[in-house]
């Protein structure tokens, strides 16, 4: 029996409709696999250009006190370093080289897209890095130093001199827990001069000054951190590593008065200054710890744009 010729041009028909749909059809998907490719490629480079320009403002950042030229020539090497090499790498250091702006670039890789008539770009990463003020620390030292105390820099000094410590210019200091409870006691305060203070100290936060000095347990703690620095480097006042047991952030604080203007055994920090560690002399309560007054970079808890009046500064990514 024959097919009746309207079936038959019906389907002829029906057929040619299918190869257009398919034909539709693979395009579209030609389309979505070269996005898909040409995106995977560029997410990757991308990732890749923000690593070094992050990279490369620290690096440069850490030179500051070197000048312009030191700050772009170890960006430009960090960024190499990357993968990013240094005629797509762009630099630019504040005045006050107090700040320092790297730009990484790369060429946008079209594969596929282009067969669409997609045309390629630049694709760029941007990171800066600034010197901030600390405003909170790990590891504080749990003696205090009142706000009114002029500094020197250049003068070696004992941190328990009598005229200093006769004035009450200096104070042990108890730190709050997180329920707002001072963490007192004879065990609390030597685990605090060996390691510092485990938790976080920062800007107007309160502390108690009324405990005693023991110079016993002082003792037991600059031993301890001269060991402990000992164990892999030896350091000077102008050369000691960030971290280096030696240097004490010490809180600069602010004392609280009630109503009639009396003492109230706590104070209020304002701020951290940095002692670096010489030696210790003498014994008992004649015990003598020498050192200087250092503007350090540090790396704290955290910073904020500004200067400390005490000279430490740290370096954070702000872009």
């Amino acid at each position: 029996m024959k097919m009746p010729e309207k079936l038959k041009n019906m389907l002829n028909n029906q057929r040619g409709s299918v190869l257009v749909l398919v034909a539709a059809g693979m395009t579209v998907l030609l389309g979505a696999a070269a996005l898909v490719a040409d995106v995977g490629v560029n997410y990757v480079t991308q990732a890749r250009l923000s690593v070094a320009a992050d990279a490369a403002a620290l690096a440069g950042g850490t030179l500051f006190d070197e000048g312009k030229d030191a700050v772009i020539v170890a960006a430009l090497e960090t960024a190499e370093k990357n993968g990013v090499p240094a005629e797509r790498v762009f630099v630019e250091v504040d005045d006050n080289v107090r700040g320092v702006t790297v730009r990484t670039q790369a060429p946008v890789q079209l594969f596929f897209a282009r067969i669409f008539g997609v045309e390629g770009g630049t694709m760029e990463q941007r990171a800066r890095a600034a010197r901030t003020k600390p405003v909170a620390f790990y590891g504080v030292f749990p003696l205090g130093v009142e706000e009114e105390v002029e500094f020197d820099y250049d003068t070696k000094l004992d941190l328990f001199s009598s005229e200093l410590l006769g004035s009450g210019n200096w104070g042990a200091l108890a730190f709050q827990d997180e329920n707002g409870n001072y963490e007192t006691g004879a065990n609390v305060w030597r685990k605090n001069l060996k390691y510092g203070y485990d938790g976080v100290v920062e800007i107007d936060d309160w502390a108690d000054a009324s405990g005693g000095v023991s110079m016993g347990a002082i003792r037991e703690g600059i031993n301890h951190r001269f060991a402990e620095a000992e164990k892999d480097h030896v350091c000077t006042k102008d050369n000691c590593p960030t971290g280096c047991p030696r240097i004490l952030i010490l809180p600069i604080y602010q004392e609280i008065l009630d109503n009639n203007q009396n003492r109230t055994g706590e104070v209020i920090i304002v701020d951290f200054a940095a002692f670096w560690v010489s030696e210790m002399k003498g014994q008992g309560s004649n015990t003598q710890v020498w050192g200087y007054f250092i503007r350090p970079h540090v790396f704290p808890a955290a910073s904020e744009e500004g200067e400390s009046d005490y000279g430490l500064t740290a370096l954070k990514l702000v872009e």
